[in-house]
């Protein structure tokens, strides 16, 4: 009697075969899986990329209208010491004519010549210093009206260029359709509107730092006698050009130069690392599942074994992913005091942690984490409130 082939549930022929076509399936659906999430972590780079290169666009043209109000500070105070030292030595010759005169009196006349040359060079010192004050009244107007320009006008150009190089730029587009800045135009100023956050300061720090800074230069010699002889001559020199400083710091005059911006409306203190000094760049990416992206997102859905109707409330909110945000700021690069950073050209740019500040989360939620009166379900939100707040998020 024939016996029958082995049964269907002893045959192992083919078993290799059955395990590679599954082992050939995941295979191809973790390639899927990969080539959807690198698309992704690209897509993401990108305008991450894109939002810190506005950021920090924007925070160098701030930095750079900054130093440009410097310039225009220095350049007042040039102009307002030259004509402080042509006074100044005008008002010495004015009291040396009335020591001259006094002794010319007292000795009947032995003085008479040195008294006439002095008196010619203060008349014709008088029509340089009425000319030269003439040059620098003009200067001064058109020197604070350019102030007045810079200060509006820088944020909007940062505003610009933080725009161009976010949506311009081949680099960030695809997929970057958009971004801005904020603050749009610049600080809030306590005078009102908004641009970089000076302010006017007092006419006589014009004619302060330059009798300052005369004196300084000839206390600072060295060498022992020299050093005396130069302390000397700066006290004498000093004196004088006060002299000088009645005839000079007037409004009809010079005009004020800027300064750092000391506080705000409600009298709050301004200082570095505060909202005036800032940037946070946004920009909106273009739709992650259409176009060349979309590679990506077909990708995972094929992995999943899923159509159309296979996108989930987490496929949904992809929304999130196309928004990208980044924060800088400009600051003084020194270890001056605050009101030497607007007379040095050292303000530079550079890229922060983003951060939320206090005033921008719900009162209702911080109340509840800081207090911990919270439900058990609000610890995670408590947890990223507080590293919104307190130590940043980093968005590299």
């Amino acid at each position: 009697m024939k016996r029958g082939g082995p049964s269907l549930l002893r045959h192992t022929g083919g078993a290799m075969m059955v395990m590679s076509l599954f082992m050939a399936l995941f295979m191809i659906g973790a390639l899927y899986y990969i080539l959807g999430v690198g698309d992704a972590v690209l897509y993401r780079r990108i305008m991450q990329d894109a939002a810190d290169a506005g950021a920090y666009g924007a925070a160098v043209t701030a930095a750079r209208g900054m130093n440009f109000h410097v310039f225009l500070n220095v350049v007042m105070m040039v102009t307002t010491g030259i004509l402080l030292i042509i006074r100044s030595v005008e008002s010495l010759l004015e009291y040396a004519i009335v020591a001259l005169t006094t002794a010319n009196i007292a000795c009947m006349g032995c003085h008479s010549g040195t008294l006439a040359t002095t008196t010619a060079s203060e008349a014709t010192t008088q029509q340089v210093g009425d000319v030269v004050e003439r040059v620098v009244s003009e200067s001064h107007r058109a020197l604070d009206g350019l102030h007045k320009v810079v200060q509006p006008a820088f944020p909007m150009i940062a505003q610009a260029r933080s725009v161009v190089i976010m949506t311009k730029e081949r680099a960030y587009d695809p997929p970057v359709r958009g971004g801005f800045v904020v603050p749009l135009l610049g600080a809030s100023l306590p005078q009102g509107g908004s641009g970089l956050p000076v302010e006017e300061d007092e006419v006589g720090v014009l004619c302060d730092r330059v009798r300052d800074g005369v004196v300084d230069s000839l206390s600072s010699v060295s060498g022992k006698v020299a050093s005396a002889a130069g302390k000397v001559l700066g006290v004498a020199i000093g004196g004088a050009l006060r002299l000088g400083q009645r005839r000079t710091c007037k409004e009809s005059i010079v005009k004020p130069p800027r300064r750092v911006l000391d506080t705000r409306k409600d009298g709050t203190e301004v200082w570095l690392g505060h909202e005036e000094f800032q940037y946070r760049a946004f920009d909106l990416g273009r739709d992650p599942h259409s176009g060349f992206w979309q590679r990506g997102e077909e990708g995972v859905r094929m992995a999943q074994g899923a159509d159309d109707e296979g996108r989930d409330l987490v496929h949904r909110a992809h929304l999130i992913g196309r928004v990208g945000f980044a924060q800088s700021e400009y600051y003084f690069d020194g270890t001056e005091d605050k009101a030497e950073w607007i007379w040095k050209m050292k303000w530079r740019g550079r890229l922060r942690r983003f951060r939320v500040r206090r005033d921008e989360v719900p009162f209702d939620l911080s109340s509840a984490c800081s207090t911990g009166s919270g439900e058990a379900g609000a610890t995670g939100i408590c947890e990223v409130v507080r590293e919104l707040v307190l130590n940043g998020v980093s968005v590299h």
